[in-house]
């Protein structure tokens, strides 16, 4: 994955979500992994950032707002809570934690700060 910043939408995978987005080919509920335990990727890690960043409203210039009203339901909206929380736990759970952490605890806390967003 190609990570250029900590922010959001800073990285590949997030690129991706939203030119897909953009071109109106995606599937939201194939993106979520089911909640409970188990190691989450880096690659899903940041689409799982991504999508809650959307979902709270943190839309980037050019993606129609009524599309991600998929990713708003408060069902949908509770599970990228509960996967969000999982990605950015540590690196026993998320891929993308565990590599922050090899950045260094500065950065580390940086990326969790900037991908960290309210979703109740």
């Amino acid at each position: 994955m190609g990570t250029w910043n900590t922010g959001p939408y800073d990285n590949d995978d997030a690129a991706e979500l939203l030119e897909d987005i953009r071109e109106g080919h995606i599937y939201f509920d194939e993106l979520l992994p089911d909640v409970g335990h188990r190691y989450i990727e880096a690659d899903q890690g940041a689409m799982i950032i991504a999508m809650a960043h959307l979902a709270a409203g943190d839309v980037p210039a050019g993606i129609d707002d009524t599309v991600l009203a998929p990713l708003r339901t408060p069902q949908t909206r509770e599970r990228l809570r509960q996967c969000l929380e999982a990605v950015l736990s540590d690196g026993a759970v998320s891929e993308l934690a565990e590599q922050w952490a090899e950045n260094g605890q500065e950065e580390l806390l940086e990326w969790k700060a900037k991908s960290h967003i309210q979703l109740v």
